[in-house]
């Protein structure tokens, strides 16, 4: 965690920004239920990404819940293990806090047994925290041949009675025009648009972000960095690691689907923007 300012004081900031900006409060319980939860994007990526929020203070106990749901045979404190050692910059204490907040539920992708399953342990946790608008949101870290099916089940087994339901799909979000205005069609039909997101997860890294603090607030790089003292920018892409489990997926899709236009030339975008200003 980074010094300076307490969880509580940022959570308080929160809170003020979001009333500036007039902002809907959000109230009742919140379930994050992460499918997908035993692979590669949920361990690398997503469950950091809540521990952060976390141990930052945005995320508290007693108000927030989540559930991982993937085909793997694991036990709760299986999941916990899995993803322990990529949890990183807290104490052991906030650690061991969040962690207990996790329960794992084993199922298909395919299949109502499992998301019925799911549901149950939801309205579990609901009725337990007496919420009178609890809400829902769920995160698919999968690739998107399951996102129909998927989505299927969330409609038909898991919407919030008497709360929000929001579905968050990560990219690539299918393979060309044809086949990503197919899937917006089939996840259309069960959601309505203010119920889904797509994202990337590597938009606004740390390298972009980097890059304009070093830009505009240096006094050295401000008038030399831009079109006119630049001639070109390359982005070198080097992993130390192989695939690592990611195989299955790579036979699929692809590296170069998976990797080119959604990180690489993103952040390529981003960066020729912020050097023609």
């Amino acid at each position: 965690m980074s010094g300076g300012s307490s969880p509580r004081s940022r959570r308080s900031s929160f809170n003020s920004l979001s009333r500036d900006l007039e902002l809907p409060s959000e109230q009742g319980c919140l379930s994050v239920i992460v499918l997908g939860a035993s692979g590669d994007l949920a361990k690398k990526k997503t469950f950091p990404a809540l521990f952060h929020l976390f141990a930052q203070g945005f995320i508290q106990s007693g108000e927030v819940h989540i559930f991982g749901y993937a085909r793997s045979n694991l036990s709760d404190d299986g999941l916990r293990e899995r993803i322990r050692g990529y949890l990183k910059g807290a104490s052991e204490e906030h650690l061991s806090d969040f962690l207990q907040h996790i329960k794992y539920v084993s199922g298909s992708y395919d299949s109502g047994e499992g998301f019925e399953k799911l549901n149950k342990e939801i309205s579990e946790y609901e009725k337990s925290n007496k919420s009178e608008s609890p809400r829902r949101l769920f995160y698919l870290a999968l690739p998107p041949s399951v996102y129909p099916s998927v989505c299927k089940m969330i409609r038909t087994y898991c919407m919030n009675p008497s709360g929000w339901t929001r579905v968050i799909v990560e990219k690539p979000f299918g393979k060309d025009l044809d086949s990503a205005e197919e899937l917006s069609a089939q996840l259309g039909e069960l959601f309505d648009e203010n119920q889904l997101y797509r994202i990337d997860h590597y938009l606004g890294k740390e390298l972009v972000q980097n890059l304009l603090v070093l830009r505009f607030a240096n006094r050295l790089f401000l008038p030399l960095w831009n079109r006119d003292n630049i001639d070109n920018i390359q982005i070198v892409f080097r992993e130390d690691f192989g695939t690592d489990g990611r195989g299955g997926y790579f036979d699929q899709y692809g590296i170069i689907r998976d990797i080119i236009q959604n990180h690489l030339l993103q952040e390529s975008i981003l960066n020729m923007c912020q050097h023609s200003i």
